[in-house]
């Protein structure tokens, strides 16, 4: 016995110096008069499913309970569901629906649950959802958006490319497998943080009825998709507002303009400072257009046109962009046209081809003609963009222009031929 342990002893050393402690343990369950459980311990600790061959099942009949449990215990522990279809199962034994539940709930894996069917893949549904958490879901989903920029920056970076897919597919089942509650918390998390800087009630209402109008027309939607939508909605909403102010401020610009004229005299509107007259109405001109609302709504314009490509144009949104699109568009060119008016006025006035005081009833008659009919036609898109003009001002200035406006127009032949301009036959003078 004692020779017998001194040449066990020889063969395992080598195996002690090298660290296999699998194989070591292989040779010491040959030594035991039970060897089973300790081939099982030996292929579970290596993770070598083919080991688990050496386990008999000595005192069971038609099963293998130890060896199917060895390929259970190698699948839970590696994620390696090829060890499940080892199985052969029978009485007092493992399944491999019961081996493939245990390594999909270890490993939180989704894709194990689909390799299961019926009622067993909705327990391994349930029981790998009871993990996820909103917090989960969130995470992933900022690890998508990382991964998205990681892989636009470099459309050849395979490896980045890859690594967007995987993340994409696992946002995807967790999502799939979240529990209705935990996904219904992350949503409304994550709408309330989108929305929390929105204070126009206006844009507010407008986002949630064209949201809520989107996911009506598309059940299917995931919910991913559904904050992305949200969060174009209210950039387009927003947008739209603040264009719809920089509009409003250009046709509060002309209804300015055309209040300060709407009196009987001129004596009182800047007197006889003729550098102060030209001065304000310079400003009234296309310099405003160029420094003020009108550079940035030329810009929010370009901006919408961009938004608008990114809807198909035969659905209802590419439509309603499109719409506003040539309203604001009309705004910009009617002050375009106002201003430019303006502009050619001071133009002659700088040169001295017209006095100051045929300079005013020429200026006035742009702003109560052709200018006051474009203000009084522009809506604002929102209720709550309001114009800095009372209506109660712009109702007396929109009378006066009417009773003025009975005259026959010369405007544009005094602009073209100065020196014949017969300003009491100017429209609205």
């Amino acid at each position: 016995m004692l020779r017998s342990f001194k040449r066990t002893s020889l063969l395992i050393a080598p195996l002690l110096l090298t660290g296999c402690l699998g194989d070591l343990q292989g040779l010491i369950c040959e030594l035991l008069d039970n060897p089973d459980h300790c081939y099982q311990g030996a292929a579970v600790q290596e993770g070598q499913s083919e080991e688990c061959e050496k386990i008999k099942g000595e005192g069971f009949k038609g099963s293998n309970p130890p060896r199917d449990k060895c390929y259970l215990m190698i699948a839970e522990n590696t994620g390696d569901y090829g060890a499940c279809d080892q199985i052969k199962g029978g009485p007092m034994s493992y399944t491999r629906e019961e081996c493939i539940l245990g390594a999909a709930v270890k490993h939180e894996d989704p894709d194990g649950c689909r390799k299961l069917s019926g009622s067993s893949f909705q327990n391994c549904k349930t029981q790998v959802g009871k993990n996820i958490t909103a917090d989960g879901l969130k995470n992933i989903s900022e690890q998508v958006e990382e991964a998205k920029s990681a892989a636009g920056k470099d459309p050849d970076d395979k490896e980045a490319q890859d690594a967007l897919k995987a993340l994409l597919k696992k946002q995807k089942d967790l999502f799939d497998f979240a529990p209705s509650g935990i996904a219904g918390q992350y949503f409304k998390t994550e709408r309330e943080s989108i929305m929390e800087d929105v204070e126009d009630e206006d844009v507010k209402s407008e986002i949630s009825k064209i949201f809520i109008d989107m996911r009506g027309k598309n059940p299917n939607m995931s919910m991913t998709e559904q904050l992305k939508k949200l969060e174009e909605i209210k950039d387009q909403q927003e947008t739209s507002k603040r264009l719809d102010e920089y509009a409003n401020s250009l046709m509060d610009q002309i209804k300015d303009g055309a209040g300060g004229f709407a009196g009987d005299t001129f004596d009182d509107l800047y007197g006889e400072d003729v550098e102060k007259y030209k001065e304000e109405m310079a400003q009234r001109g296309l310099k405003y257009l160029e420094e003020k609302s009108g550079k940035d709504l030329k810009r929010g314009i370009e901006n919408l046109e961009w938004m608008k490509g990114k809807y198909d144009k035969a659905s209802e949104q590419y439509e309603a962009i499109n719409g506003q699109i040539e309203k604001l568009q009309k705004v910009y060119s009617a002050y375009k046209e106002v201003a430019g008016k303006i502009d050619a006025i001071n133009k002659l006035l700088a040169e001295g081809r017209i006095d100051a005081g045929k300079a005013k009833v020429l200026h006035g008659a742009v702003y109560l003609g052709k200018g006051l009919e474009y203000a009084t036609e522009y809506v604002p898109v929102f209720g709550s963009t309001i114009s800095t003009i009372s209506k109660e001002t712009f109702d007396a200035t929109v009378k006066f222009a009417a009773k003025r406006a009975e005259r026959t127009t010369s405007l544009d032949k005094c602009i073209e031929d100065p020196e014949h301009c017969d300003t009491d036959n100017i429209t609205a003078y």
